[in-house]
């Protein structure tokens, strides 16, 4: 691991709080770390390296996002993630040898897999080397985060293999996976580590050549966000306006769109400020520049506009034209093979016609069910096509659709179960609102380095 970058210094602080807090306590079963929501980015990166050959720690640690949909079929649901990265996986010590297929043929049993998982689990922690195997849940998408508490605490009573311990991660003030000690003895651990994530990234941002426009832009970027959260308007353009001159002077056209993109999209919070229309006319217009002489940084800039476009039509209820402008931005993305920013835009318009364009409704959703067609199984469960498919489903059944909806149905029933248009509503009803379609993500800088 980097020692010179502050994210990756985090890490290695919370590898270091782990052993302290789980060493020589073998009756352990059940790990609880507590975050802030901001930091797990951070806390996904430590699983996620610590699931990976360059993971420091004495366990062996196994990674699953798999959806948590209701206690009854999440063991289920595991299981199957699981054997599909198993088998998936290009490159296994020549000595690890491991049969899957008791599980896999259990896995055709339509019943509840508790046990199942456990014996898998014990089975597969029997052919490592002397280590322990960590199970790191970190679902996509929780339905009720009262029932996966019920799950766990179904999978304790029902006893943890030997050398096996679950990791869950839990919010801060807001806790949901908390248990007595009394009714586990030994076997529960929770813990916080204090992290400085907000200057980690001003260190971050602020590491290399200060005269690059890169490193530049990004000190501009931090105190963008420093004012906003000051409530600063002021303060937020005067950096807003020097990120744009030090990447003009660049000549870098997809850093001079970003910086357009970034600027408008923290003045969102201030609806009405007359600089957003400005920076996302300009800004565009700077990334189709950028495509049109080969900046491959431009295409999914230009995407992002067309998304950012419609989102600010939208705040300003002038429906038609953001529909205009998420469809455009579906079309392009499709184009262009970025299915999820495409299947995002789709569902945009889709949900915007419902509400303010109903003419226009069923068309529009009909795109996008067709654009989601070539995913994959995995890519499905893990999109906002789930939600796609359900509406479309109901417009199928309505039009007596019998093809369509016995693709749909095999689809969704392989995926989530026989129930799944219950599951789909309830994931939909507790799901967190969208971001704007084109925020702009720092998860990059959140990457520890090796």
């Amino acid at each position: 691991m980097n020692e010179h970058n502050p994210i990756a210094l985090l890490v290695s602080n919370i590898q270091r709080t782990w052993l302290e807090k789980t060493a020589n306590k073998p009756e352990l079963k059940f790990v609880r770390m507590v975050i802030k929501p901001e930091e797990s980015r951070v806390y996904e990166g430590f699983c996620k390296l610590e699931s990976s050959a360059h993971g420091s720690l004495p366990e062996v640690f196994v990674t699953q996002l798999t959806n948590f949909e209701d206690e009854d079929t999440f063991s289920a649901a595991l299981i199957k993630d699981w054997l599909d990265t198993y088998n998936n996986t290009a490159e296994l010590p020549p000595d690890f040898k491991w049969d899957p297929q008791p599980f896999v043929q259990a896995l055709q049993q339509d019943t509840r897999m508790d046990d199942t998982l456990l014996s898998m689990l014990a089975s597969f922690q029997r052919v490592l080397p002397q280590q322990q195997l960590v199970l790191a849940l970190i679902p996509r998408q929780v339905s009720s985060t009262r029932d996966m508490k019920d799950w766990l605490t179904t999978l304790l009573r029902k006893g943890i293999p030997a050398g096996v311990k679950l990791l869950v991660l839990d919010h801060l003030n807001n806790e949901q996976f908390a248990m007595h000690d009394k009714q586990f003895p030994g076997m529960l651990c929770s813990f916080y580590v204090p992290i400085d994530l907000h200057g980690a990234i001003r260190k971050l941002g602020g590491s290399g050549d200060p005269n690059s426009p890169e490193i530049m832009m990004r000190k501009c970027v931090f105190e963008m966000g420093e004012a906003l959260k000051d409530k600063d308007v002021k303060r937020l353009h005067r950096w807003g306006q020097a990120a744009l001159d030090c990447t003009q002077k660049s000549g870098n056209k997809g850093l001079f769109a970003t910086a357009h993109i970034m600027y408008a999209g923290m003045l969102f919070h201030f609806k009405r400020d007359p600089q957003i229309p400005q920076l996302l006319e300009r800004g565009q217009r700077i990334a189709k520049q950028g495509v049109q002489q080969g900046d491959t940084a431009c295409l999914p800039l230009l995407v992002q506009f067309y998304g950012y476009q419609g989102a600010y039509a939208q705040i300003r209820r002038r429906f038609t034209e953001a529909i205009n402008w998420f469809v455009q931005q579906a079309e392009i993305a499709q184009q262009h093979n970025f299915s999820q920013q495409a299947l995002n835009a789709w569902y945009q318009a889709a949900e915007l016609c419902r509400r303010k364009d109903a003419g226009r409704y069923y068309d529009i959703l009909e795109k996008g069910y067709l654009a989601g067609l070539p995913l994959s199984d995995e890519e499905v469960s893990a999109s906002i096509y789930i939600y796609l498919l359900r509406d479309y489903y109901d417009y199928a059944h309505s039009n007596k659709m019998t093809d369509v909806l016995q693709g749909i149905d095999e689809k969704m029933g392989r995926l989530f179960g026989a129930d799944w248009k219950t599951d789909v509503d309830n994931i939909r009803k507790n799901r967190m609102p969208m971001n704007l379609p084109l925020e702009v993500e720092n998860g990059d800088i959140l990457q520890p380095s090796k």
